[in-house]
C-alpha cells in the first residue's frame, strides 16, 4: 500500500489510457484524470534532483516531481530557471532523462497534457 501511495499518479495515467483506448469514459473525466496525473508528475512523482553540483556533476539527492528540486533551495530555483529559459531546455531534458524514474515522470507529464488537450478538443467538437 505504501509503494501506491508514492506512485498513485501513474495509476491514474494508467486509467487515462485504458479510458482512452476503451471509449468508457467520457470526456470530461478524461480531463480531470489528465490535469490530475500532469500535475503529479510535474510536483510529486518521485525523481531525482539532477540539478547542477558546484563540482559540475548531477545531484542525486530524492526530489518530487519534474519541476522540484530536492531539499537544496537553490537546485529548486536552478530546475524552475531552466524549465522556463527557452534556451536551458536541452540541459533540463538531458538531466531528466538520466533516470528510469526521470524519464517516467517526463513522459508521463507530456503524455497526460496531450490527453487533456485532445479531451478539452473533443469536448468543444461534441457540444458544437
Amino acid at each position: 500500500m505504501k509503494l501506491l501511495g508514492k506512485y498513485w499518479g501513474y495509476a491514474v495515467a494508467f486509467v487515462v489510457v485504458y479510458g482512452w483506448f476503451s471509449g468508457s469514459l467520457g470526456p470530461n473525466i478524461l480531463i480531470v484524470l489528465s490535469v490530475v496525473a500532469f500535475l503529479y508528475s510535474l510536483f510529486q512523482a518521485p525523481v531525482w534532483c539532477c540539478a547542477e553540483t558546484r563540482n559540475q556533476e548531477f545531484c542525486r539527492n530524492n526530489a518530487k516531481g519534474v519541476l522540484m528540486g530536492c531539499w537544496i533551495r537553490e537546485h529548486r530555483w536552478q530546475k524552475l530557471k531552466w524549465f522556463v529559459r527557452r534556451s536551458a531546455w536541452g540541459q533540463l531534458s538531458r538531466r531528466l532523462l538520466s533516470g528510469f524514474n526521470g524519464i517516467a515522470a517526463s513522459f508521463s507529464a507530456v503524455g497526460t497534457l496531450v490527453s487533456a488537450a485532445a479531451a478539452v478538443i473533443t469536448l468543444i467538437v461534441k457540444t458544437v
